[in-house]
């Protein structure tokens, strides 16, 4: 295969290329250059992919937790040299038809990857990003917004607010944040990794900006950058693209930035933490203990493969042997939040142990997790086991993944790049899966001696403990209120004066708007770039046993076969569909009849590459607000494993073993555990949830099957009293839903298979009972009885702001201007107001044309009452300011959105799921004539429309006692409607 005609020492554009090969499993060459002026590395992955992604890396390393990495990753995208724009960033997400755009930070590295399917679109892109990380203006009012900075309230009194601030306020809510950044840093004491790159909201206030310019001085340079390419754009236009835009402009630096190896101890070591919970409930709240070990390197690919496969046959799934023991030894209620290897830091770690379990358990747990490893190793690992693993990690990289595909092949990159080694290295998979069973062959112990090598006589380990503690916020708000009285005290005269004014300045700053010269500046595509016409996804429809509805979609699966099978969940008692979220997460881990769950898992795991279930409430286009209702369950099989993997699987949907009692209560358990771990990092989704109920029928089902409703019912069920009523009530869920009138089938898989395919699904079908039509009992759900305003009490120093209102219907132009109306609101007056001014980490809006209601909504908010202002005032100014530039992009913005390429599998599931609710390809292809025809004027009544409907408006907050408090002071309405989380 030859992509590419450069040759090893070929010399252009400034670069020299030090290596060129195949990448066969990628179906591409990988390309390594290295810039001569200035070192810069680049290297390419190129394919015929259409989907072009670009990268640049900077290694970055933490000299304490100030968050100088973190902050500065937001704000080199807050002006540059040639954009000298506010929020360039948002500019672009608001006009650009990319179809992956943002910057991460990490420990020891910053990335800013972007990806796009349309040439002048990426370049675009890239010219932008590159001026903003090499040559960023980093002002200090970015600084103050940004990262953290003291201002005086309405009320004349010091606080501390910004973006990056609130957002690590945030993330130290959560036990289950804690957790996994204590899993790691623990066991690096003398290394960068003993800091958080992201920042402790304490430290985070410390940070000068005379540290902040220095970071960017010390890290942000060509000879400290490696730039990721992936895609079928030739390379030789990115190297002239780089050297004439960026690299011409530097000489190189003597940098040499290396994440040092942590000494290794000669005993293990013991840490507590705490995590804040809600006052009184503290008797309630349950601690985790966690063991982790420190590794090998993760430059070697040969060790890295070794330890995913066993932390995979340890730890894969609910047979998996040390997940096992724990979760039946009673210690606990299910596996603790860092649980697994982490693979993203210059050496691997291995996490394993419990949440749900108290304190003085953890020398219980540490034995457990020892013995058990110990009879591993000696006894030896079920060789079915192995094999299932060995398979299953094949199959995931056999499969055709989804976009951004060059995002996950940059990150396997880096792991050994990053620290010095070849590309290709960590890059491939076949050579070294190869390599490892031919290594397993001649020594059938390999992952038996590596459990006692790596883990039982590996003394560099940590048993952490993370426990609540009810007055964890509050002595950390008295220490910030001494904190910002100390600073008070040291304000004389000229300080405050200054301060004062450099708040003023920060305010006139955020409200000046950007210069239309700057603007215009900025690389932008025009409407006329746009595809006219919607991609379509071919689907073929015909009817099985029983009328049963075959769904089929051709596609180069690469030797894998999709089955997706859906079941009508319409007509349950409100008691069996309550039970449905627990029916999903659990009917593939119970066993069967005569088969122990671990050993069923074993066997799913020789037959079948992927067993999963969703649950989904949806509005019929066309169909008069009618809801349907169902349960999918997706099966992946290589072709030469489907007619044995149906086998197996129908008999799990059909006996699922729900009288294992013990079991259904750990899996009860671990639900449970996973709504109250969601619940903060998710908060914004909660609280849109339950406003959005009010509006719509199907999102009033689902929030009663994932919402805040059934959070709070599955805290008030007792495990020990009403689990064998739970498992009587599962077979008869069960039963109610295993019938052919449920059923429609979707297939999608190459069109060689496609006869096999339906002859085995038709096989498959013919065990399952018939069912009648009245089975289906479609039932229209009643919209709830909502409040105007609720207020739901969290352990969190940040809040969520939801808000919904009546908005028009698909199909009608208002509803398409909607969209394009939610587009520049979340990426522009929002953007502005509740993240720039008001230091929240995230603000969104969106136009729902099936459950005819508009919503806004914020992430990690300090305030509540100045949001929902925002979110008025945002209809307001902008139907009295829109122009055609801002309508341009906006809908070019809008029509991106749908132009993400999507893997086989996705389009299959896609194209079904429109079948099943009415999208046709001509309603889509008639929302997308009216977004493109959408003109400033249409744009100004649909923000009046929606703008006059604020008066049926339903709000919902998440956030802490004090801010709650707070807000009612001036929104009586949120104290007469709370609910306070257990």
């Amino acid at each position: 295969m030859e992509l590419t005609k450069l040759k090893t020492g070929d010399k252009l554009h400034g670069f020299e290329v030090l290596d060129v090969r195949e990448l066969t499993e990628y179906r591409a060459n990988g390309v390594l250059l290295r810039h001569m002026e200035t070192g810069c590395e680049v290297y390419h992955v190129l394919n015929d992919d259409e989907e072009n992604l670009f990268s640049f890396t900077f290694r970055t390393l933490p000299p304490d937790s100030k968050g100088a990495a973190h902050i500065l990753e937001h704000t080199v995208l807050c002006g540059s040299e040639r954009y000298p724009l506010k929020d360039p960033f948002v500019l672009l997400i608001k006009g650009s038809l990319n179809t992956f755009l943002n910057a991460f930070t990490f420990p020891d590295k910053t990335v800013y990857p972007v990806a796009s399917t349309v040439e002048k679109d990426l370049f675009n892109l890239m010219q932008v990003y590159g001026d903003a990380v090499f040559f960023p203006l980093l002002r200090k009012e970015m600084f103050r917004q940004e990262g953290s900075r003291l201002q005086f309230n309405e009320r004349g009194e010091l606080e501390v607010t910004g973006v990056v601030y609130n957002e690590m306020k945030g993330n130290y809510s959560t036990h289950e944040a804690i957790a996994s950044e204590w899993a790691f840093r623990s066991l690096f004491p003398d290394t960068p990794y003993h800091y958080d790159s992201g920042g402790e909201p304490a430290s985070i206030r410390d940070l000068t900006y005379e540290e902040f310019i220095e970071f960017h001085r010390t890290f942000y340079h060509p000879s400290n950058a490696l730039v990721f390419l992936y895609g079928n754009i030739p390379t030789e236009r990115y190297l002239a693209f780089l050297q004439d835009q960026f690299l011409s402009r530097f000489k190189r630096l003597d940098v040499h930035v290396t994440v040092p190896v942590q000494p290794r101890w000669t005993a293990p070591i013991e840490k507590t933490v705490s995590f804040p919970a809600q006052s009184g409930d503290g008797a309630d709240e349950k601690s985790s203990v966690t063991v982790n070990w420190l590794l090998s390197d993760v430059t070697d690919p040969m060790s890295v493969l070794q330890y995913e496969l066993l932390s995979e046959m340890l730890l894969g799934d609910s047979g998996a042997p040390l997940e096992k023991a724990l979760i039946e030894s009673g210690l606990g209620e299910d596996l603790s939040p860092p649980t697994g290897l982490e693979t993203e830091l210059r050496e691997l770690i291995f996490s394993v142990g419990l949440r749900g379990t108290d304190p003085d358990r953890r020398a219980d747990i540490e034995k457990l997790i020892f013995s058990t490893l110990g009879k591993l190793s000696s006894e030896g690992l079920d060789p079915e086991l192995v094999e299932g693993v060995l398979r299953r990690v094949e199959f995931r990289n056999r499969e055709i993944k989804g976009s951004p595909f060059g995002l996950r092949l940059m990150r396997r990159m880096l792991r050994g790049w990053l620290h010095g080694t070849a590309p290709e290295a960590t890059l491939e998979f076949a050579p070294w899966f190869g390599k490892l069973r031919g290594a397993l062959a001649e020594n059938p112990r390999l992952f038996e001696e590596l459990i006692r090598t790596g883990l039982i006589e590996n003394q560099h380990r940590s048993t952490l403990t993370v426990v609540p503690d009810t007055g964890l916020q509050e002595r950390e708000q008295a220490e910030l209120t001494k904190w910002l009285a100390e600073r008070d005290r040291a304000l004389d005269e000229e300080s405050r004066k200054r301060l004062k004014a450099d708040q003023a300045e920060l305010a006139a700053f955020q409200e000046a708007p950007d210069s239309a010269e700057a603007v215009q500046a900025l690389p932008f595509l025009h409407v006329a770039d746009l595809p006219e016409k919607v991609e379509l996804i071919r689907s073929r429809t015909e009817r099985m046993l029983g009328g049963v509805p075959f769904i089929t979609h051709e596609f180069f699966t690469n030797g894998i076969v999709y089955l997706d099978i859906c079941v009508d969940v319409s007509g349950l008692s409100p008691s069996l569909s309550a039970l449905l979220p627990l029916y999903t997460s659990a009917f593939r881990d119970c066993g069967l009849p005569g088969v122990p769950y671990d050993a069923l898992a074993t066997q799913l795991s020789l037959l079948v590459g992927g067993f999963s279930s969703s649950l989904e409430a949806n509005i019929v286009y066309g169909a008069d607000g009618a809801v349907k209702q169902h349960v999918f369950f997706r099966i992946k099989m290589l072709e030469s494993h489907v007619r044995e993997a149906l086998v197996l699987v129908r008999r799990v949907l059909l006996e699922a073993d729900f009288t294992n009692t013990r079991r259904v209560r750990d899996l009860f358990l671990e639900l449970r555990n996973d709504f109250k771990s969601s619940l903060i990092p998710n908060g914004h989704a909660y609280v849109s949830l339950r406003t959005e109920r009010a509006f719509s029928r199907s999102d009033a089902v689902e929030e009663n099957w994932r919402g805040i409703t059934r959070m709070l019912a599955l805290s008030g069920v007792s495990p020990d009293r009403d689990i064998e009523k739970i498992g009587s009530e599962l077979i008869e869920l069960r039963n109610e839903l295993m019938r052919l009138s449920r059923f429609s089938v979707n297939v999608t898989c190459s069109g060689s298979f496609l006869a096999p395919a339906r002859d085995l699904v038709r096989d498959f079908l013919s065990a399952i009972p018939a069912g009648t039509a009245a089975d289906l009992q479609p039932v229209l759900p009643d919209l709830p009885a909502v409040p105007r305003y609720e207020s739901i009490v969290v352990p969190s120093a940040v809040g969520y702001v939801g808000q919904s209102l009546p908005a028009s219907a698909m199909g009608s132009p208002a509803h398409a201007h909607e969209v394009v109306i939610a587009h520049l609101l979340k990426t522009g007056y929002l953007w502005e107001q509740i993240r720039m001014k008001g230091g929240a980490y995230g603000a969104f809006a969106s136009a729902n044309g099936l459950g005819r209601m508009f919503t806004f909504a914020s992430y990690r908010d300090p305030n509540i009452v100045a949001t929902l202002r925002a979110f008025r005032d945002s209809l307001a100014t902008f139907a009295s300011t829109a122009d055609s530039r801002t309508v341009e992009l906006g809908i070019i913005g809008t029509v991106g959105r749908d132009l993400r390429p999507y893997s086989p599998g996705e389009k299959g599931l896609i194209g079904f799921k429109r079948h099943l609710y009415g999208i046709t390809d001509e309603v889509r292809q008639v929302k997308r004539d009216q977004i493109l025809g959408t003109t400033t004027g249409e744009l100004a009544s649909a923000a009046d429309r929606l703008l006059s409907g604020m008066e049926s408006a339903v709000v919902a907050v998440m956030s802490g006692n004090d801010a709650l408090n707070e807000a009612c002071k001036e929104l009586p309405g949120l104290a007469e409607h709370r609910i306070e989380i257990p």
